[in-house]
């Protein structure tokens, strides 16, 4: 099985442009879309790693947003003459081990000619816990125990979500559901694709022996009195993007899956996370509020913030959240 990897950049730092030299060498094919907007000194970094390391640059301005991304590089990909057989997806905050690739050929030899979507157990650096594995039938969820202590032994389960940073998206996937939704642009993006697949009985696999590092967020917890209460501290346009998208999946894939609704449920613990823990809440709030009704009505794409709803610009503070 020929992989390759995809990896997109916002606003890189140095230390996450170095890692990618390490990856190139992991795989048969590194694309790299930069994602950055308006900003030269970045995009000129990035331009000069990727040429100092033998890898593909992309930019991509944020067209499309995350989705935008992946489409232009899961394209790029699978149209190499040298044919991919499967395409990892990754962030520029991914910390990719030395197994990954091993790991992952060896379970999708088993897997060729199939669709499929695999991932690594997912460490999540800012909360120091793993990522919970889940699997559905459509109305509930339900965890997926596993023996911790012997997780090199266990073999590849059946999953109802991913992450899609660490996924591993087979050709045939790709052909069956088709592009990344950049309608929703950022958040819930991969939700939505899982629910996708859920619809096309896409299967997906959880690789429990492999660990991807990675940081969700700019996590923090707050205590209020016996309360800790975990905070992600997203700006305000992240926090409508999410609101929004929600509900968007449980409009699109509730009838169905009436466990489409339970991303709405995070909607909520935003709310409480925006009163009890964060600053800025009348901006947050305010973009909850219009994302769900937005979300609702159908109003989907890269938020337009020259609406005159949103005339009271935030502040740089609010902006960075």
């Amino acid at each position: 099985m020929r992989s390759g990897a995809l990896v997109i950049l916002y606003h890189p730092r140095g230390e996450q442009l170095a890692r990618l030299a390490a990856l190139r060498d992991a795989c048969e094919a590194l694309v790299v879309i930069d994602n950055t907007p308006y900003a030269k000194a970045a995009h000129n970094a990035a331009r000069d790693a990727a040429q100092r390391d033998g890898y593909t640059l992309i930019q991509n301005g944020n067209r499309g947003g995350i989705a935008g991304a992946y489409n232009v590089g899961l394209a790029h990909l699978f149209a190499l003459e040298d044919r991919i057989d499967a395409v990892a997806l990754f962030d520029q905050d991914s910390v990719v081990p030395d197994a990954y690739f091993p790991a992952m050929r060896a379970f999708a030899k088993h897997q060729i000619g199939r669709p499929f979507i695999a991932g690594p157990r997912i460490f999540d650096e800012n909360d120091g816990r793993f990522l919970p594995a889940l699997a559905t039938n459509g109305i509930g969820v339900r965890r997926i125990e596993l023996d911790i202590g012997e997780t090199a032994d266990l073999q590849p389960v059946r999953c109802a979500f991913l992450i899609s940073s660490g996924s591993l998206v087979s050709r045939e996937a790709y052909t069956a559901l088709g592009r990344f939704d950049e309608a929703l642009f950022i958040d819930h993006v991969d939700t939505e694709y899982c629910f996708r697949a859920l619809a096309h009985n896409v299967p997906l696999y959880l690789v429990p022996a492999l660990v991807l590092r990675h940081r969700i967020g700019n996590k923090a917890r707050r205590r209020i009195g016996p309360l800790n209460i975990p905070t992600m501290n997203h700006p305000w346009m992240r926090r409508y993007y999410s609101a929004r998208n929600a509900m968007e999946i449980a409009l699109q894939y509730g009838p169905r899956f009436p466990v489409a609704w339970v991303p709405n449920l995070l909607t909520l613990g935003q709310i409480v996370q925006v009163l009890l823990g964060e600053q800025d809440k009348r901006a947050k709030l305010k973009a909850i509020l219009y994302g769900l009704i937005d979300g609702l009505t159908g109003k989907l794409g890269p938020l337009d913030i020259s609406h005159p709803r949103w005339t009271a610009r935030p502040t740089v503070q609010e902006r960075r959240g």
